[in-house]
């Protein structure tokens, strides 16, 4: 089972402060959540900012580049608090094999790797790691992860996942940013949470929810393939941009 956005979790809770600002521009729908330590226990959730940007199966078609505006700046603000120009270490979660599990390791695909040119020292380092899932290489996400930490020593990760939603209008239709971390495949106890306390380092995450949960079962749009495609490729774009900037 995979994560939940966040927004649904806000979505039912009473406490209307968790909302710190909310905008609609050129059709996106833009909503800042910020979670408090004495938050915690209630959402289940990591204290820290949640953006969502959320969009129209229209606008991802025709203008895809207004989505990437939004997702740009929210990243670029998070990057400039916690990117101090040591090595960035990007990670795509997922099984590269099964399409509506396939988001993170597109992005990454996607990208450009830095961190081998050594001779190049004012090349931004970026490195990118797609662990896979546990069934396939028999070591957790987590654990692989901490190897390569370990050896990079980065400054920043930036994780990068599929969601799940109970909502159907969000299928395919939006995007969460946070700087809380993320638990890899949820349901397995074995999976370790990947942010700032156990790595000790800001841990970014980049979700969007292509699965829609039912009635315990797990659905994907027909649209899945185009749209995964459309949101990996101007989100690497993007990340390209940042980083290399």
């Amino acid at each position: 089972m995979k994560q939940t956005l966040f927004l649904e979790v806000a979505e039912k809770c009473q406490n209307k402060k968790l909302l710190l600002q909310q905008k609609t521009k050129k059709g996106n729908h833009i909503r800042h959540y910020h979670v408090l330590e004495k938050n915690k226990k209630e959402l289940k959730r990591d204290p820290g900012d949640y953006f969502s940007i959320q969009f129209t199966k229209e606008i991802l078609k025709k203008s895809p580049q207004l989505i990437q505006k939004e997702f740009h700046k929210i990243m670029q603000s998070f990057l400039k608090k916690y990117h101090k120009n040591k090595t960035v270490l990007v990670v795509g979660l997922g099984n590269s094999d099964i399409l509506v599990d396939s988001f993170g390791a597109r992005v990454t695909n996607k990208m450009i790797a830095t961190n081998q040119y050594n001779d190049f020292l004012t090349i931004p380092k970026i490195a990118l790691l797609n662990p896979n899932v546990m069934g396939k290489t028999g070591i957790s996400s987590f654990k692989l992860i901490q190897l390569v930490v370990k050896d990079l020593n980065p400054d920043v990760i930036i994780i990068l996942d599929s969601l799940s939603t109970s909502n159907e209008t969000y299928l395919n239709q939006t995007i969460e940013i946070t700087d809380t971390g993320i638990i890899p495949g949820s349901a397995l106890r074995t999976n370790k949470e990947i942010n700032k306390n156990t790595f000790h380092i800001p841990i970014l995450s980049i979700g969007v929810p292509f699965m829609y949960e039912q009635k315990g079962q797990f659905l994907e749009s027909i649209y899945l393939k185009q749209d995964l495609e459309d949101i990996s490729s101007f989100i690497a774009e993007s990340l390209n941009q940042i980083l290399m900037s």
